[in-house]
């Protein structure tokens, strides 16, 4: 693990922020790219994708001290060392979900159409954070013996490296919710990436913390995030079992119109 690239006096260059910071590069200029081939404006895009930053670190922070505010409640000034890590992914996808969505609707954006194109940049940001927490030595998996198995650092126990599992999925995710963009308007309604997304990665994330050994037991032998990734999934799932009922609503009108000769359904 390298946690710490390199240091120079007072500077100190940390392999997860550089992650984080590379990802946001990556999502900002795919997002962009996005946006001029769908005829949304650049620089809208970009505000928008500024303010989930924001909010993401917010939500992101805010949520790892309430999970741990046992430790944080005897120093406060330490809730701002971002630089010690502790960021909680859902509380800030949460976060940023809610404001951007309040945001793109205040300004009279098509709602899910802006939201779906920033979907898939999030998507890579995602994989390319989770290669900074595998360096930092976080968010790190159950023992295993398993010959890919990583012994982190001040540990003598080979574990799982979910973080790389996770930054692999997040790759094929994003592969597949490019090729969902690329389909016909009329087959992908506006919010299909975005619901797809939520359901794939709700269950992707309920399945890899069976393996992740950092995240305690909490009910029912599921964690904290098991159940974030339930309610995920469950919202992502009625939404996208909505569009598919209204899609093949039409389908069901044409069948009821009075049929020619050689007319079928």
């Amino acid at each position: 693990m390298h946690p710490i690239l390199f240091q120079f006096g007072p500077v100190t260059l940390y392999s997860y922020g550089l992650m984080v910071a590379l990802g946001f590069m990556v999502g900002l200029s795919l997002a962009l790219r996005r946006a001029r081939e769908v005829n949304l404006p650049p620089a809208q895009i970009q505000a928008f994708t500024l303010l989930a930053l924001l909010a993401g670190l917010i939500g992101a922070r805010a949520t790892y001290v309430a999970l741990h505010w046992d430790f944080f409640r005897g120093d406060l000034l330490e809730i701002l060392r971002l630089d010690h890590g502790g960021l909680v992914y859902y509380g800030g996808f949460g976060l940023s979900f809610l404001v951007v969505l309040w945001t793109i609707r205040k300004n009279r954006f098509p709602v899910w159409k802006t939201v779906d194109l920033l979907i898939p940049p999030l998507v890579i940001a995602h994989a390319l954070g989770r290669i900074g927490w595998f360096l930092n030595g976080c968010c790190y998996g159950k023992p295993s013996d398993v010959p890919w198995a990583v012994v982190f650092p001040q540990e003598s126990i080979a574990r799982h490296p979910t973080q790389l599992y996770e930054s692999a999925f997040l790759l094929l995710l994003f592969f597949y919710l490019k090729s969902l963009e690329r389909k016909d308007a009329s087959t992908v309604l506006p919010g299909t990436v975005t619901f797809t997304y939520g359901f794939l990665y709700g269950a992707w994330r309920f399945f890899i913390e069976f393996l992740r050994g950092d995240n305690p037991v909490i009910l029912w032998g599921l964690t904290a995030f098991q159940g974030m990734s339930l309610v995920l999934m469950a919202l992502s799932g009625g939404f996208l079992l909505r569009m598919l009922l209204r899609r093949a609503r039409p389908l069901v009108h044409r069948c009821e119109a009075p049929k020619g000769p050689k007319q079928s359904c």
